[in-house]
């Protein structure tokens, strides 16, 4: 073996400790407590198993609230730009402009009362003068 291959191999090494440094930790353990308790391994293991599947619902869970999310961005999204344009066409109707300042407005009223068509609609009807039909 070659200085930079032995290099590489302690780097690859440490970069594994730091990532998954629990992996050794928990064969340590396992070891003191099978010459401490030589009887009570089985339950060591079954700590282990218990909290890897503790790990994987974690997992599952942060999936699940990540696509939630997503899905409400998405959502939210999705009405802001349906406002934009019905706000753009009745502007247009009155011969106005859709400038940044308004585009600002509609997003921060969107943003705060997606949920609520009503409320929706009578901040754009306080803002522009004009009311938009669901």
């Amino acid at each position: 073996m070659t200085w930079p291959v032995i290099k590489l191999f302690v780097k690859k090494s440490w970069l594994w400790l730091k990532t998954y440094w629990y992996f050794p930790l928990a064969i340590i353990y396992t070891l003191i407590m099978w010459l401490v308790f030589r009887k009570n391994v089985a339950a060591t293991l079954g700590v282990l198993e218990i909290r890897s599947d503790s790990y994987k619902e974690q997992i599952t869970t942060i999936n699940t609230l990540h696509k939630a999310e997503t899905e409400e961005k998405e959502k939210i999204n999705k009405k802001f730009v349906e406002t934009l344009e019905k706000v753009d066409v009745e502007l247009k109707k009155n011969n106005d402009k859709l400038d940044r300042n308004k585009k600002k407005r509609i997003k921060e009223i969107v943003e705060k009362h997606s949920d609520d068509p009503e409320r929706l609609a009578q901040l754009v009807k306080e803002s522009f003068g004009f009311e938009i039909v669901e």
